[in-house]
């Protein structure tokens, strides 16, 4: 369905979901599509009907090759995500691995730390998880039952005063559960999250799905219809800097949020492809998607500048090391570009095969990328 996105796409394949194939004709399919698809067909008719939101991911053989989709770093530990499941940590920069519980057996796709101690984890069937002490323990902030009741009662009450929005939303709601595979469960994939140190955050996912929480998480109000995005693209990715948040995601969509009307408002870019991850600095911001496209701004995004990368393949990550941001593509193709001169250096690349995303570790010079083999350390090396 996404094609190249493989935070969505590679998990649409091992857990598809019929009404998230409406818009399959939006992008290319990526291989994988072809190989993956069948196996997973043949598992689900082989094995009896489960409820991933209510069954605990299943125990893993770690010799063999797990697929991870997300990474991220948490103090000296890495943790990554993947299907049914799975959540594994690394205490050795990303040497070995352990599988850490999960409360659910839904794809997991993204996995974001704040700190050492505060992260999240999104995923299909619309699942967010949180930690608190350092993700060894993880508990359920939201699923596809919980956000389905909370959306309804949101909009319900809104239609029921006589809310022109509040009508449109249900009817949204109710197309959508048309045709979900579980009555009761709104199975869009949440793609990210991000909260900043006021405990102000965002989740947002496919077809225009975002929450906003000003608790950790805690608790959540629907702001679908708060953005300039009527066409229900997907977003992908969130960026904030200073209380500044930025969303990124389908056919060009890049917004930001205004304070004073508390929406999310378009910001206009060059580019009409997907955007699949953003990034806010003091004094930079910067949006990466499809074939290699990468654009920055100096004055939040009122005017903005291509980056010839050199990069044919989707742009799926873009790391700090120092003054230098290292971007990773989805052929495992890597160019550090310095933050002050915006001057790209191409760099040897990763030989990891097809990666999903990238993260630093505690360790300069150092990345961890995931595959569909699992995750892998590469180095970070000046091409010749």
């Amino acid at each position: 369905m996404i094609g190249p996105d493989l935070k969505i796409s590679c998990l649409l394949r091992l857990r598809p979901r019929q009404w998230l194939l409406l818009r399959a004709c939006v992008l290319p399919v990526c291989t994988l599509l072809l190989t993956v698809l069948p196996v997973a067909a043949v598992e689900a008719a082989a094995s009896p009907k489960i409820d991933p939101l209510r069954e605990s991911a299943a125990q893993v053989a770690l010799q063999l090759p797990a697929p991870v989709i997300g990474v991220a770093r948490a103090g000296d530990d890495l943790f990554s995500v993947g299907p049914h499941g799975l959540i594994l940590r690394s205490s050795d920069s990303g040497k070995s691995w352990e599988q850490i519980p999960s409360p659910v057996a839904s794809d997991l796709v993204q996995v974001r730390f704040r700190d050492a101690q505060h992260g999240w984890i999104v995923g299909h069937d619309s699942v967010l998880l949180h930690t608190s002490d350092g993700g060894l323990s993880w508990t359920v902030q939201l699923d596809g039952r919980s956000l389905l009741k909370l959306l309804r009662e949101v909009y319900g009450q809104r239609a029921a005063s006589g809310d022109l929005v509040g009508q449109d939303m249900l009817q949204e709601i109710s197309l959508a559960m048309g045709t979900s595979a579980t009555a009761d469960v709104l199975a869009a994939p949440l793609l990210d999250v991000l909260f900043d140190d006021s405990g102000l955050g965002f989740v947002v996912g496919a077809f225009g799905m975002i929450l906003r929480s000003t608790d950790d998480g805690a608790t959540w109000e629907p702001w679908i219809e708060r953005t300039d995005n009527d066409r229900r693209m997907h977003l992908y990715a969130l960026a904030e800097y200073q209380g500044n948040f930025f969303v990124s995601g389908e056919q060009g969509v890049f917004m930001h949020l205004d304070q004073q009307s508390q929406h999310f408002v378009m910001v206009p870019t060059p580019y009409t492809g997907t955007f699949f991850g953003v990034r806010a600095f003091s004094d930079l911001l910067l949006v990466h998607g499809l074939r290699g496209n990468l654009f920055v701004s100096r004055n939040q995004g009122h005017d903005w500048q291509k980056i010839k990368t050199g990069l044919k393949t989707s742009l799926v990550s873009a790391l700090e090391q120092g003054d230098q941001l290292i971007v990773v593509s989805q052929s495992g193709e890597m160019v550090s570009l310095d933050r002050r001169t915006l001057q790209v250096s191409r760099l040897q690349a990763a030989n990891a095969g097809e990666v999903y995303a990238a993260s630093a570790t505690d360790k300069p010079g150092r990345l961890v990328v995931t595959r569909f083999s699992g995750a892998k350390v590469v180095e970070i090396a000046r091409a010749e």
